[in-house]
C-alpha cells in the first residue's frame, strides 16, 4: 500500500525538478555572452532599439548570414544587416528589433540553435534610443560609435555667424 502511495509522490517530486532545472541550463548556455546597454537621447523622431551581435563560426555572407536573417526573422525583429569582418574577430548582426515582441536572448538563442551550434554569440551591444523629454538641459546628446567617435546634432553645434566673420576681418 505504501507502495502504491510513494510512487506517485516520487514521480511528482521528478516532474517538478526536471521543470524547474531548464531555465538554469538557458541561464549557464549564455552566461559566457558579454552584454551591454547604453541609451542615445535623440530629440525628434521614432525610437529604435538595435543589438550588434558578435558572432563567431560565420564562413560567408550569403549562406551563414542568410540563415541567421531568416533566424531572426522568424522571432520577429524589424531588420537585420550582416557585417563579415575582414581580419580576425568576430562578424556582426546588427538588428533593428521591439524590445517587447523579442528579447536579445531570444535572438542569442536562435543564432546559437542553428546547425548543430556552428554559431557563437560572444558579445551582445544594445543601443536604444530614448526621446529627450523636454526636461530643459543643456547638455547636448552624445552618440559613440564603436570607433570612438562623438556626434553631435546641428543643432548642438554653434557657428560664428557670417556678419561677425566679416567684422572681425574688417577690423583686422
Amino acid at each position: 500500500m505504501t507502495h502504491r502511495i510513494a510512487l506517485p509522490a516520487l514521480l511528482a517530486s521528478m516532474i517538478v525538478l526536471a521543470c524547474g532545472g531548464a531555465p538554469e541550463a538557458k541561464e549557464q548556455a549564455l552566461s559566457g555572452v558579454e552584454r551591454t546597454v547604453k541609451e542615445v537621447v535623440i530629440s525628434a523622431g521614432q525610437p529604435v532599439i538595435t543589438a550588434d551581435l558578435s558572432i563567431e563560426g560565420m564562413t560567408c555572407e550569403q549562406m551563414c548570414g542568410g540563415a541567421i536573417r531568416k533566424a531572426l526573422a522568424q522571432l520577429g525583429v524589424e531588420g537585420t544587416e550582416i557585417e563579415m569582418s575582414e581580419g580576425e574577430g568576430p562578424d556582426h548582426a546588427i538588428v533593428t528589433y521591439d524590445d517587447h515582441k523579442v528579447t536579445d536572448t531570444q535572438m542569442v538563442e536562435a543564432i546559437q540553435g542553428l546547425y548543430d551550434g556552428q554559431y557563437k554569440v560572444v558579445a551582445v551591444s544594445i543601443t536604444k534610443q530614448v526621446v529627450d523629454g523636454g526636461s530643459g538641459q543643456a547638455e547636448p546628446a552624445k552618440h559613440e560609435d564603436d570607433k570612438g567617435v562623438n556626434a553631435y546634432s546641428a543643432s548642438d553645434v554653434v557657428l560664428p555667424s557670417v556678419l561677425a566673420i566679416i567684422s572681425r576681418l574688417l577690423r583686422v
